[in-house]
């Protein structure tokens, strides 16, 4: 079955070719409905430039005309006055009802330099149109639009034959004719101004937010792709004939209809340069094709340039024809480069997801220019769907809607990664911040334990140096004023200042050790404090000290904490020797996880009551510990219990 199914779409790919006997007559409908003239037009290149409509109505002028080789006639490229050939197009109508048609020759198209209409019957001509073409202002013309519409009435019941001229001196010519009722006029011209305002509308939109997407992220490739939907806008807006129609007088600043070729010349650069950056090939293996790319840009510009040096330097006939080959060569370069990048791109396997984005994308759009340029090569026949604007305007609006799609995702992937990146950002800016607070308080409580220490200092070490000096001082007064008589009074003095002097040492050794270290383990200090009991008590046979710790013994104190806590049990067991007479003294080191620490001494000597808001002197002891229980945040409080018990919590 498959070379049946080949067979059979070859015979219909061959079937506008096939020649016939004799030219058939197209009936036009009853109904207001328009005709395209795709099949039965014949036609004949005058290459004398001397026929005219009463040589072609001659016996041996009908013989000129040959069956066209497509539906609509196509003659391929020219490319100056000395390759341009009037061209003639014969077709026949038949009105097969009996009211006359009011009715519309319409030629879809407006490049053309001369374009007349003869319409002939038995009689001879019986209609001759006036000479049309690109340089006619519109309003000039019987409709007011970009295409040709010939008026003429078909008599009820009769045949008549029309003969189309047309010249075309430079670029494609392709005939495409339509015989349209003249009652539906209205209809198609707004049909044909809603469609394109509405293609131009949506390429207005995504250029409005491909700008709004390059000004949030400053990625070049929206503004690259701002670059092709200009293209794409430019293209349809010269190619269709709005600027022809719009803007007649802008079409003579630049001569030989170059603006004309500007914009289809850009859409197709400016293509290229937009598939190199979104299939880039540059810092691949491939990059050879990326270097092509940018000489196939470089010949873009040349091009270009020689569309704007014509004006200011016209070109001889031959400079225009080679500069005309050149141009042709460079206008559809970018198309198999744009391809190329494309399969690149997934056979190798560099950018595959943009890849086949841009493959769904163009291909209906790049699928068409490549048979229409198949079609003016003479390749293959030129059939309607390929001369009809519409079907590459939808081509290229769903290009723009697929691209603007993938540009939208890719705007939010990269919004979300610097979205991302800003976090991250912040959350270092964070980290950093709080590391720095942390260090400050941690220098503000160095320093405040520094304070701390040196109060201590001087409250203590201080005032008993302090004291031993007072009363070395005394007793050199004394000893200057009488001599000595009573050394055993002296000797007690000086004994007294001895011990003086031994507990100021002693306290500036404990303040010392607290410096020495930033922090402390409660295994450390308990060791701390054993050291302290076996080197001052150990000559109180009568008195038991006993120290425990448990809980977390890795748990750490600061110097402060450490220091002011000895300080503490330090002054509770002087008390205890002094006042309690206890046997034994039990000192409780306890620290819990991630909790306080707590610190109890008990004896089982006299209770004490004591009112913590008693200030007499006798108990400056007691408030000195709870001073410096509060200093370091904590709970102080004394009770009876078989004894006395001090607790600190911290």
């Amino acid at each position: 079955m498959a070379p049946l199914y080949r067979l059979i779409f070859l015979l219909w790919l061959l079937a506008p070719v096939t020649a016939l006997a004799a030219q058939p007559v197209i009936p036009v409908p009853t109904e207001n409905r328009a005709v395209v003239l795709d099949h039965n037009v014949w036609i004949h290149q005058d290459t004398t430039h001397r026929l005219t409509i009463a040589s072609l109505l001659r016996p041996e002028g009908a013989a000129l005309f040959q069956p066209s080789p497509s539906p609509f006639p196509n003659f391929g490229y020219t490319s100056g006055n000395q390759h341009a050939h009037p061209v003639w197009v014969r077709f026949q109508l038949r009105n097969g009802s009996d009211q006359p048609q009011a009715l519309f020759c319409e030629v879809d198209f407006w490049a053309f330099d001369e374009l007349q209409l003869f319409i002939a019957d038995s009689s001879g001509v019986v209609y001759t149109s006036p000479i049309y073409g690109w340089k006619t202002p519109v309003g000039q013309k019987y409709v007011y639009h970009r295409n040709y519409f010939f008026p003429f009435t078909l008599p009820g019941g009769k045949e008549v034959t029309c003969y189309l001229r047309a010249l075309k001196r430079r670029g494609v010519q392709v005939i495409p004719i339509t015989i349209r009722p003249q009652g539906t006029l209205d209809t198609y011209v707004l049909r044909d101004y809603g469609f394109w305002g509405g293609i131009f509308s949506i390429f207005l939109f995504v250029i409005v937010i491909s700008f709004f997407f390059y000004l949030t992220t400053f990625d070049r490739i929206y503004w690259k792709y701002i670059l092709c939907v200009l293209g794409l806008a430019g293209y349809f807006f010269i190619n269709d004939g709005f600027l022809y129609q719009f803007f007649f007088d802008s079409q003579f600043r630049m001569p030989n209809r170059n603006v004309y070729f500007l914009f289809p010349l850009l859409l197709f650069f400016f293509q290229l340069l937009f598939v190199r950056s979104f299939l880039s090939l540059e810092n691949t293996p491939s990059r050879l094709w990326h270097r092509v790319g940018t000489v196939a840009l470089v010949g873009g510009a040349f091009c270009l340039s020689s569309l704007l040096l014509e004006r200011l330097f016209p070109f001889s006939s031959t400079v225009e024809t080679w500069l005309m080959r050149l141009f042709i060569v460079f206008y559809w370069l970018p198309m198999p480069l744009i391809w190329t990048f494309i399969i690149v791109n997934l056979v190798r396997r560099y950018r595959v997801q943009e890849a086949w984005l841009y493959l769904v994308a163009v291909t209906p759009f790049y699928a068409l220019n490549f048979l229409v340029i198949f079609c003016n090569f003479g390749l293959l026949p030129t059939y309607p769907f390929l001369e009809s604007y519409e079907n590459f305007a939808l081509a290229a609006l769903f290009e723009v809607v697929v691209l603007t799609f993938g540009l939208a995702y890719r705007y939010k992937l990269t919004r979300d990664r610097n979205e991302q990146l800003n976090e991250e950002r912040n959350q270092q800016q964070r980290v950093i911040f709080e590391a720095e607070l942390q260090a400050l308080q941690l220098r503000n409580e160095s320093l405040q334990e520094k304070e701390r220490i040196a109060r201590d200092l001087h409250d203590n070490v201080g005032a008993q140096l302090s004291f031993i000096v007072t009363s070395l001082q005394q007793i050199a007064r004394q000893a200057e004023k009488q001599p000595v008589t009573n050394s055993r009074q002296w000797s007690t003095q000086l004994r007294a200042i001895v011990d003086y002097t031994r507990e100021a040492i002693k306290m500036l050794r404990e303040t010392i050790w607290a410096i020495h270290q930033e922090s402390f383990t409660l295994e450390e200090f308990e060791d701390r404090i054993n050291h302290y009991v076996s080197r001052y008590f150990q000559q109180m046979e009568q008195l038991q000290i006993l120290i425990r710790a448990e809980g977390q013994l890795a748990q750490p104190l600061t110097s402060v904490q450490a220091l002011n806590m000895f300080r503490i049990v330090q002054e509770a067991l002087h008390n205890v020797v002094k006042h309690a007479r206890a046997t034994e003294v039990r000192v409780l080191l306890r620290a819990d996880p991630d909790g306080p620490f707590h610190l109890s001494i008990s004896d089982n000597g006299h209770g004490l009551a004591w009112n913590p808001d008693d200030g007499t002197d006798h108990h400056y002891g007691l408030q000195n510990m709870k001073k410096r229980a509060e200093e370091l945040g904590g709970r102080f409080r004394i009770y009876s219990d078989h004894g006395t018990v001090v607790e600190v919590a911290v």
